[in-house]
């Protein structure tokens, strides 16, 4: 393969690494704000429920809607360090090849 082919390639991984890692940010802090929300619907629904806030805001937190919610957050946190990783490591690779390439035409102009 020769080197502009390999640029090329790599600089498309390392272009779809980075919409996936906004993609999956974007996710985060739609399941964020969407947490919250779930939060505070069912937070209300127990506060009229109950005596105290405590109580209100312990059964709101093991409310299987919430828990459900938080999963989905937790699993879209997971994805975008994964994502984040990613094309960190590509960007690394990326920068080895271009340090290799030029160490090689380094090289080859002193033969």
């Amino acid at each position: 393969m020769n080197t502009l082919n390999l640029s090329d390639e790599l600089y498309s991984k390392l272009e779809q690494a980075s919409k996936d890692w906004a993609e999956w940010q974007k996710k985060v802090i739609i399941l964020e704000e969407g947490k919250k929300a779930v939060y505070s619907t069912v937070f209300l629904k127990y506060k009229l429920e109950t005596k105290t806030v405590i109580e209100a805001e312990h059964k709101a937190r093991v409310d299987q809607e919430y828990v459900e919610k938080v999963k989905q957050y937790a699993e879209a946190e997971q994805e975008l360090t994964k994502a984040k990783f990613h094309y960190n490591n590509l960007d690394r690779y990326v920068s080895l090849k271009q340090s290799e390439l030029k160490r090689d035409l380094a090289l080859n102009a002193k033969i």
